[in-house]
């Protein structure tokens, strides 16, 4: 079965695949410079990144942006 992603669920797989690498959301938020109440919002799904904050956040997480719109394993 194939999942499609959007941006809804955006929030809560950064936040998973966050707590999986070990990293703060404190740390995250410093490092992709995104306000670390913004991230917080984001991460619950309140509103969505930019493209640039993306693109931010998954190179402080070491991932290719397109990890977030590949189906789930």
């Amino acid at each position: 079965m194939v999942t499609q992603r959007t941006a809804d669920d955006l929030g809560p797989r950064i936040d998973d695949l966050r707590s999986r690498a070990g990293v703060s959301a404190q740390k995250l938020a410093a490092e992709a410079n995104i306000p670390y109440a913004t991230l917080l919002r984001r991460l619950a799904g309140d509103g969505r990144l930019t493209v640039a904050e993306l693109r931010r956040v998954s190179s402080v997480l070491g991932v290719s942006a397109s990890t977030w719109f590949e189906d789930a394993a």
